[in-house]
């Protein structure tokens, strides 16, 4: 193996390329998560404690991934710099951990809670139990893989054949699953639509929302298998593989970060208000303001009008 990579004329940026990608990938991930656990940390105090442990108990499994990426990424170009058979020795030291198990568990946790949602929007049991189930059989796959494949996993020693089928079957079944999710949410969020303008702009939001995590989460899968089976021998499939979990947390955290709306933003309702407020200066017969008048018109051109009016200091809505 060391002699392929000191070997005369082998393109060296073909092992260090991939694996240096791979690398910033998960380390850029990451940082578009910790910026959105801020967001959410900030936007939802008040959230049920059980999914505040979900949030952060995905991020700190992402965290600890991100921790052996970095000790892989340090002892390849860091310690060993210069050293071609530092990318067949230490650049794979955790892929077995990183990919399979952490990435497994938190698709787990994140497909399971997206059968939660499903079910809230179903009413029905029947489609979150399967989708569940398949989640939990993928991540005991993928913990069983990962340890039996520790050693295989090494760049330039074969893959075993059972090593193979089983990331193959969990890959592929990661991406059904995903794709289920995103069929089912558009089915129920579209049949639930009562066709209101407010009430269809949020579920169409939510049935994007939806089919864009889904179809996300599963082309990191779908990825991985195409370059590991298109391109065998080289390490270009540990670019979207390295990455599978802190894409599946992303997503968790946009799903719930979608909940709050930034005002005067692109998707806004936009709304003109205009306020007529009498001085306080005039004569009355009362005392004080006689009257303040807001209106709202939205964009579809219905009114909302309401009228203060304050006499002796008491307030009066019309």
């Amino acid at each position: 193996m060391n002699s392929t990579a000191n070997s005369p004329g082998f393109a060296i940026v073909k092992l260090s390329g991939p694996l240096l990608l791979a690398f910033s990938v998960d380390w850029a991930l990451f940082a578009v998560l910790t910026v959105q656990l801020y967001l959410y940390y900030q936007a939802f105090p008040n959230d049920m404690v059980f999914t505040k442990v979900l949030v952060y108990t995905v991020y700190c499994i992402t965290l600890t991934q991100v921790i052996f990426v970095t000790i892989d990424a340090f002892n390849t170009f860091g310690y060993r710099f210069g050293d071609p058979s530092a990318l067949i020795s230490t650049a794979f030291r955790w892929l077995w951990l990183v990919s399979p198990i952490f990435g497994g568990i938190v698709a787990c946790i994140v497909q399971s809670f997206y059968a939660f949602r499903l079910y809230r929007f179903s009413g029905s049991w029947i489609a979150p139990s399967i989708i569940t189930f398949a989640a939990l059989g993928m991540c005991g796959m993928g913990i069983f893989g990962g340890v039996s494949g520790r050693e295989s996993l090494k760049l330039g020693v074969k893959l075993q054949t059972p090593t193979v089928v089983i990331s193959t079957i969990i890959l592929v079944g990661t991406a059904l699953i995903d794709v289920t999710i995103a069929g089912c949410m558009t089915y129920y969020l579209t049949k639930s639509d009562p066709g209101f303008r407010r009430t269809h702009t949020l579920v169409t939001k939510l049935i994007r929302l939806s089919i864009e995590t889904g179809v996300i989460t599963a082309l990191a899968a779908i990825l991985t298998l195409a370059l590991f089976f298109g391109i065998p021998g080289k390490t270009y499939f540990a670019v979207p593989s390295s990455s599978i979990s802190t894409v599946y947390a992303n997503t968790l955290l946009a799903v719930l970060n979608s909940r709050f709306q930034i005002l005067n933003g692109r998707t806004h309702v936009p709304t003109s208000d205009i306020h007529i407020s009498i001085p306080s200066n005039l004569p009355s017969t009362v005392g004080g303001p006689m009257a303040s008048i807001t209106r709202e018109e939205f964009s579809d051109g219905s009114n909302q009008a309401m009228e203060l009016k304050q006499m002796n200091g008491s307030a009066t809505a019309v």
